[in-house]
């Protein structure tokens, strides 16, 4: 049994259950809702505790009815209040509720309006308020939203430079062996791709017109002065947008902040991968030295002697030779028997 596949996968299934949470908070829209309100008080005790989350859904007020949660304003108060309605009333002609809190051993005084109704909870999420709360404080907010997005991105930059230096070695090692068996390096069929390339782009008709490049190449190629220019302005944003989430403190605000730097991140690690993948170039004089070879027999680099004095194959190799003999007789020259003079 995978001991570190299992704990990976608990890992992230929790990390999934303490995020949805907020992010249904932060916009209700996932799951079909329109407002979310954290409760102040305990009128709706023990439905519905201090601290907790109302996701309130728009709903028509003719399909409310007695036994619904709803959230409606009062006239001339801010603070929406999320009581249960006990019935429902017509109020000269318009529809409206009697509601009460299940707390409180009265009705609410006066009735509810339909048009002061903004909905019916569909969902409470237990304590998420005190966490929200509490982002509200400096102290909070710093502790709960600015550290885990540091040690976060810590991590990811520590995790990106550990890969980059493990690759730069294995592209090192795989270029050398490969110049050492006579392998083309990486750069050259690089290299021969890019004139193949541009050779199709300035491909011509039969009566010389220029076809341009190949119809329908719709590839977005993205070059590492691009990465650079893309992670600089990136940078100069995420302490910009930190500063915004830090001095409003909304939903929206956290999730510029925390999306611009998961940005930079992305754009840094394509960066660091582009020049892991890059191949290491040989010195020129190793190249010089392998090209000289290129030209010698091979039977001759493998142990054959060469004369001084000359370049391989050259007649000056044999001039440096003293010759075995000085003459042979024109009339015994091949002869059994025949007598070398000396």
């Amino acid at each position: 049994m995978n001991y570190r596949k299992t704990a990976n996968v608990l890992g992230l299934l929790v990390l999934i259950a303490i995020v949805v949470p907020f992010v249904i908070y932060a916009v209700p829209g996932v799951i079909g809702a329109e407002y979310s309100f954290v409760v102040l008080t305990g009128s709706m005790a023990p439905a519905i505790d201090p601290g907790d989350v109302v996701i309130v859904g728009e709903t028509e007020p003719t399909t409310i009815e007695s036994g619904d949660v709803i959230t409606f304003v009062r006239d001339g108060a801010d603070t929406p209040v999320t009581h249960r309605v006990v019935g429902v009333a017509d109020a000269g002609g318009e529809l409206a509720f009697e509601t009460k809190g299940d707390a409180n051993s009265e009705v609410d005084a006066g009735v509810v309006p339909a048009g002061n109704v903004l909905g019916v909870v569909v969902l409470t999420i237990p304590y998420l308020g005190y966490v929200i709360q509490m982002t509200n404080s400096t102290a909070g907010f710093l502790l709960l939203v600015v550290v885990p997005i540091v040690l976060f991105v810590a991590s990811e930059l520590w995790a990106l430079f550990q890969s980059a230096r493990r690759g730069g070695g294995e592209t090192r090692s795989a270029t050398d062996s490969d110049a050492a068996d006579g392998v083309p390096l990486e750069s050259e069929a690089v290299a021969d791709d890019e004139r193949a390339l541009d050779s199709s782009d300035a491909a011509t008709t039969s009566d010389g017109t220029p076809t341009g490049p190949a119809e329908g190449n719709d590839a977005i190629t993205l070059s590492a002065s691009d990465l650079v220019l893309s992670s600089a302005i990136l940078a100069l944003t995420v302490p910009y947008v930190a500063y915004v989430a830090f001095e409003l403190r909304t939903a929206l605000s956290i999730s510029v902040a925390v999306a611009a730097a998961l940005s930079l991140l992305a754009v840094g690690g394509l960066w660091l991968s582009a020049r892991r993948g890059a191949p290491t170039p040989r010195p020129q004089a190793e190249i010089d030295s392998s090209d000289d070879l290129d030209g010698v027999d091979s039977s001759r680099r493998d142990g054959d002697v060469l004369a001084a004095g000359g370049p391989p194959g050259g007649e000056e190799t044999f001039e440096a030779f003293v010759p075995a003999t000085e003459g042979i007789d024109a009339a015994t020259d091949g002869g059994d028997g025949a007598e070398v003079g000396r």
